[in-house]
Parts: C-alpha cells; sequence; structure tokens
C-alpha cells in the first residue's frame, strides 16, 4: 500500500544525565518527536515510541491513531507511515494490519512485529491466527524496496523481528501459544540460524537454554548480542526482568546498580562499537533509559527532562539514542544526541 506522507513536529530541549557512580556528566541534546495526525487532538499522534535508529538518523517506530496503531519511518524530516498490509497473510488487500517498525539498517532495510487478522484454517499454516489474543497472531516483517516480506523463525508461527544489523542479520524472539515459556531470543544469518534453546547453537553450553528471553541486537558480526529474559516467568508476581550480554557464546546477566540491589533492567540494542542502551525500574518504580558504553564504565541515566518516565530502545554508532517519554500530556518518542556531536 501507499506510505503516507506526514508533516514533521518536533520541539527541542537540552538536559545534562548524570553518570551513575561517579561526579562525571555525560551531556545529550534531546529533541522530542511525535508524529503528526490531522484527526487526533492537537494535531499530533495520540502515542509515539522511537525504536530504531541507522548510522544516516533515520528514525523507525511506532503511532497510534483513532483507526490503531501503525509504524513509521521519519527520513530527512519527513514521516512515512509504514503499515503491513493484509494481504501478507492472505487478509483482505487494501487493509493495513496493526504494525510496529522496531529496527532499521543503513540501507534502509526496516524490520518489526505486526498483528496478523483471525485465521484458524488458512490456506498457509504460516498465516495461522486461532484468535485476536493469541500469540501466534504476532509475527515479523521485512520492509525492503518497498516490499513486505514475513520473517518467522524457521518451525515457529509467531516471531518478532527487533533488529536487522549492516549485514542483514535480523534478530528477535520466537514464541508460541504461552508466549513467555516458549519465547526464546534469536538470530537470523547468513552463516546460519540460531537461538537462546537448548542446542540452538547460540550458546557455547549446548545444554543450556534461555526461556523468556528476547535478542535485541547485536554487533555486525554477531560476536556480542544482547537482549533482555524474565528469570520466574512462572510465576507473574515475581517476574524479575534482567539484561544480558551473550560474548562468543558465553551468556551473562546485566542489572543496572541501585543502591540497594541491581534494578530491574532491560537491554534494548548495541551499535557496532558495543555501546547498548536500555531502561531499568528506579526507585519508586519510575522508569529511566541508560546507556552503558563499551569500555565498561559506570552506566549513563538518561531522563528526558520533566518526564515521569523515560526508555531507552535504540542507538547508532555515533552514540544517538532513541526512545520514548511519559509526561502529563501523553507517551512521546525522543532522539538524544551526545553535545559533542552537535
Amino acid at each position: 500500500m501507499q506510505a503516507r506522507l506526514l508533516r514533521r513536529v518536533i520541539s527541542l530541549v537540552s538536559v545534562l544525565s548524570l553518570v551513575m557512580g561517579s561526579g562525571a556528566a555525560q551531556s545529550f541534546n534531546f529533541e522530542s518527536i511525535d508524529v503528526p495526525c490531522s484527526s487526533c487532538n492537537g494535531g499530533i499522534a495520540l502515542a509515539t515510541t522511537a525504536y530504531g535508529i541507522n548510522p544516516a538518523g533515520d528514525i523507525v517506530g511506532t503511532y497510534n491513531d483513532k483507526a490503531g496503531q501503525h509504524g513509521f519511518l521519519r527520513k530527512d524530516g519527513q514521516f512515512t507511515t509504514i503499515d503491513v498490509p493484509a494481504s501478507l497473510v492472505g487478509g483482505s488487500p487494501g487493509i493495513a494490519l496493526p504494525t510496529v517498525a522496531r529496527g532499521i539498517s543503513p540501507d534502509g532495510d526496516i524490520v518489526g512485529s505486526f498483528t496478523a487478522p483471525v485465521n484458524p484454517l488458512p490456506a498457509d499454516p504460516l498465516w495461522y491466527c486461532p484468535q485476536a489474543t493469541s500469540t501466534y497472531c504476532i509475527k515479523g516483517f521485512l520492509y525492503q524496496r518497498g516490499k513486505f516480506s514475513l520473517v518467522l523463525f524457521p518451525g515457529q508461527l509467531g516471531t518478532i523481528a527487533q533488529r536487522i544489523t549492516p549485514t542483514g542479520s535480523i534478530y528477535g524472539c520466537m514464541h508460541g501459544a504461552d508466549m513467555m515459556g516458549s519465547m526464546y531470543g534469536f538470530g537470523m544469518m547468513r552463516s546460519g540460524d540460531t537461538s537462546l534453546q537448548a542446542d540452538g547453537g547460540e550458546l557455547a553450553d549446548p545444554t543450556r537454554s534461555l526461556p523468556a528471553s528476547m535478542e535485541n541486537g547485536a554487533t555486525p558480526d554477531g560476536r556480542i548480542r544482547v537482549g533482555l529474559y524474565a528469570s520466574d516467568f512462572m510465576d507473574p508476581t515475581k517476574v524479575f526482568a534482567h539484561g544480558y550480554v551473550v560474548e562468543d557464546g558465553i551468556l551473562k546477566t546485566y542489572d543496572f546498580p541501585g543502591p540497594s540491589g541491581p534494578f530491574q533492567t532491560n537491554i534494548n540494542d548495541i551499535n557496532p562499537e558495543g555501546d547498548f542502551v536500555g531502561i531499568y525500574i528506579g526507585i519508586g518504580g519510575h522508569r529511566h533509559g541508560f546507556l552503558q558504553i563499551a569500555d565498561g564504565s559506570a552506566p549513563i541515566t538518561l531522563d528526558y527532562p520533566a518526564a515521569i518516565h523515560t526508555r531507552a530502545f535504540g542507538i547508532n554508532p555515533s552514540q544517538t539514542i532513541v526512545g520514548q517519554f511519559i509526561d502529563s500530556n501523553g507517551a512521546h518518542g525522543f532522539v538524544a544526541r551526545p553535545a559533542a556531536n552537535n
């Protein structure tokens, strides 16, 4: 379907983000991102989230309007809507499906996820969606040269495509009917597909596995991968999210340090230099973005000024970071650029 060009609505602010555990400070210039929406109150989308950014500064994400959820691309200051067509999974032509654009490569290839229409007896089993709430209905996509294609990890019906690297490798998670217990991070590469399942090929010890995990990015050579996992997904009252780093097949948990113990942590993306970003839940339940530089120095907290919550989702080679913040007016995307790069 033809993408719609949208006008640009942004505001610029600056803030200093404090380095946890040291007296130094890293300065970032923050810019809010709201997708324009002529049918929405105030002329902007009901909610905007920026999920990914490439070296050129092209940004992808998702927004909501009265019609539903859409993906977007912001390139050269212009917004383009990215909607997966229902025809990709055997649905009626001309109907757009709920879409989230999550990652973008240097060449402009976009990956993400969408929700398929209910289709309990499809002609093609890959289109299977038994009911609207089923995790089988969440499927991945690749948008390349103006065409959509389905992304499913081999043997799986539910997939989220989270990132795409300069080499075309795609990272994300697979999931079955129970979502968490059958959810594993994966990488789909030219050299072969790997996952965090036992015998999945990613971990050096083939007997190990990491259920309830999501792979959220990797360095271009695939040596270092990052993501998140839940330590006790069987008990929803005890689920505690952790970040993880897999380097050369060795998995290590990463938790943002807190004053009385580690904070709940997600790692959401990594750049080619090995810097990664994510979210931690701090004191009072507030969400904060963070940047962990590859040199192992203390992580940097990223808080959009006057925001209630801040989430960091994507990072590019210049340490430009994208994400979402929530304030009294709702949810907005943001891009944060190191002051030295401006």
